[in-house]
């Protein structure tokens, strides 16, 4: 192997490692969505619950585009980061939506909860007040938190496309073979 060789395949492999770490972040939380998708899927189906149904639904539908995207990032190809991203802003779009809909048209009243629970009375508490706050605390929590990690990943995903485009470009195809199946 001539030094033009040694250092094309050098190149390949220092371009292609921030694309693998990229392709083993999405890997992971696809794992992760389709495994949390899935158990919501089931217990919504338990529960008789439409809109569990959906974000079930929607979090396995991510995951599994997620785990179809990233063995093409890892590959370089320059659709895949958009791919990443676009998942990412669907899954936070159906989350915010979901929030949005548990604290406002889906929210629990006090008066039905006293009727499940029974007169809040006995305990001197305002039963009611305390589920509102606890509601709005909880789903606000999960607003932000999906804002920041799933607009996160979005960015970090889409960030990652001049480097795949680096990579075509500026490393053999030869190169990205041997540095691709050696990271495989």
């Amino acid at each position: 192997m001539t030094a033009a060789d040694q250092a094309a395949l050098q190149k390949a492999a220092e371009l292609h490692r921030g694309l693998a770490r990229a392709a083993g972040l999405a890997r992971t939380n696809a794992y992760g969505y389709v495994i949390f998708g899935v158990l919501s899927l089931l217990v919504a189906v338990l529960g008789l619950d439409l809109l569990g149904l959906a974000i079930g639904a929607l979090l396995t539908g991510v995951g599994v585009a997620q785990l179809r995207a990233a063995p093409r990032l890892q590959r370089g190809e320059a659709a895949a980061p958009r791919a990443l991203a676009r998942n990412e802003l669907v899954l936070m779009g159906g989350i915010v939506v979901y929030c949005l809909l548990q604290l406002t048209v889906l929210r629990t009243t006090s008066a039905e909860l006293e009727k499940q629970v029974g007169a809040a009375g006995d305990l001197g508490l305002d039963l009611g007040e305390l589920v509102d706050s606890m509601t709005t605390l909880i789903y606000c929590s999960f607003l932000v938190v999906s804002l920041v990690y799933q607009g996160g990943l979005a960015l970090y995903f889409n960030r990652r496309g001049p480097l795949a485009a680096r990579y075509l470009a500026e490393s053999p195809a030869w190169a990205r073979t041997a540095v691709e199946s050696l990271r495989a």
